[in-house]
C-alpha cells in the first residue's frame, strides 16, 4: 500500500482562526495550554506502530513550551513550521508576512538538534491567488516545499483550479491536500474537519481511492484529540466546525493509523529519513 504523508498542526486550542475574533492574539496568555494533552496522545500512538510524521509548529508554542520542538525531533519525526502566531497571510502585507516566517523559523531551528525546518504550512491554508507572492518569500528564506493549497471552493480558502498533483513553483515544492471526486462534487479528505465529521468507513473509502491516483497528505491538530478543552460561545457556523466529532476523534484516529501505511512530507519528497537523538 502506498504511504500517507501524516502531518500534524501544532496549535492549541485558542490558536485556531474560528477563534479569532473571541481570543484575540493578544490575549493567548491568559489561556490554559493545553496542547500536551493531545500532542502525547499522538506521539505515543504513533511510538507504538513505528510511524514518523510532519509536525508543522506554531512559532508561539515554541516559544511558550519549552523542549516541546525537541521532544518531537527526538522521537524521529521532521519538524517543518506553522508560521509563528496563526495569522492568515491575506491579513499581512509582504514584508509583515517575511518577518514572522523568518521569526518563526529561527526559534524552531534554535531548538532543533538534528535537523532544519524546511517545509512550510500556512494557517488556514491561506496560500491563495491573492497570496502566490508568498511562496516566493519561502524560497527567499530558504524552504524547500509548501503544503498549504486545498484545491476546493472553500469561504476561507482554496486554489480551486490548482489540481491535486505536486508541483514545483519556482523552486518551491507544492504538496496540495487532496480530495474524493464523487458525482462531480468534490469532497475534502485531507483530514481536520472533515475526517471528524464523516464516518469513517467512509473516510477509509475516499481515502482508498485516492491513493490508487496520487499522493494523499493528511493533517490533525493536537485540540482535535483533547474533547474535555474549554467551550467558546462561537457562531453556529464556526461552533460545529470546531467542535464536531471530538468524543469519537481519538478512536477513528486509531483506526486509521492501523490501516494504512505513513511517513513523512520529507521522507515522501526526498527520502530524508529525520535522525533519531539518543
Amino acid at each position: 500500500m502506498k504511504e500517507v504523508m501524516i502531518s500534524i498542526d501544532v496549535e492549541d486550542w485558542f490558536c485556531v482562526k474560528n477563534m479569532a475574533k473571541s481570543i484575540p492574539y493578544g490575549t493567548w496568555d491568559q489561556h490554559e495550554l493545553r496542547i500536551n494533552r493531545g500532542l502525547d496522545f499522538i506521539l505515543a500512538e504513533f511510538k507504538k506502530r513505528k510511524i514518523r510524521g510532519t509536525f508543522f509548529m506554531l512559532g508561539w508554542l515554541a516559544d511558550k513550551c519549552p523542549g516541546i520542538v525537541e521532544k518531537i525531533e527526538s522521537e524521529g519525526h521532521e519538524v517543518a513550521t506553522h508560521g509563528y502566531n496563526h495569522q492568515t497571510i491575506d491579513t499581512m502585507e509582504q514584508q509583515t508576512f517575511k518577518n514572522d516566517l523568518r521569526k518563526s523559523v529561527d526559534v524552531i531551528n534554535n531548538q532543533l538538534k538534528f535537523s532544519k525546518v524546511g517545509g512550510y504550512r500556512a494557517p488556514s491554508f491561506s496560500i491563495t491567488e491573492k497570496t502566490w507572492w508568498a511562496l516566493d518569500c519561502l524560497k527567499e528564506l530558504g524552504l524547500k516545499y509548501d503544503s498549504s493549497i486545498y484545491p476546493v471552493s472553500h469561504p476561507d480558502y482554496g486554489v480551486r483550479d490548482f489540481g491535486r498533483d505536486i508541483k514545483n513553483i519556482e523552486g518551491i515544492v507544492e504538496v496540495p491536500m487532496n480530495y474524493a471526486e464523487i458525482l462531480g462534487l468534490r469532497i475534502p479528505i485531507s483530514g481536520g474537519g472533515y475526517f471528524r465529521l464523516m464516518p469513517y468507513f467512509i473516510f477509509k473509502l475516499f481515502l482508498k481511492a485516492a491513493l490508487k491516483k496520487r499522493h494523499v497528505v493528511l493533517y490533525f491538530h493536537p485540540w482535535e484529540f483533547d474533547p474535555e478543552q474549554p467551550r467558546v460561545k462561537l457562531p453556529l457556523l464556526k461552533s460545529f466546525r470546531h467542535y464536531v466529532g471530538l468524543s469519537s476523534n481519538r478512536s477513528k484516529f486509531i483506526k486509521l493509523l492501523d490501516d494504512f501505511n505513513f511517513t513523512t512530507m520529507s521522507a515522501y519528497l526526498y527520502n530524508e529519513e529525520m535522525p533519531l537523538s539518543r
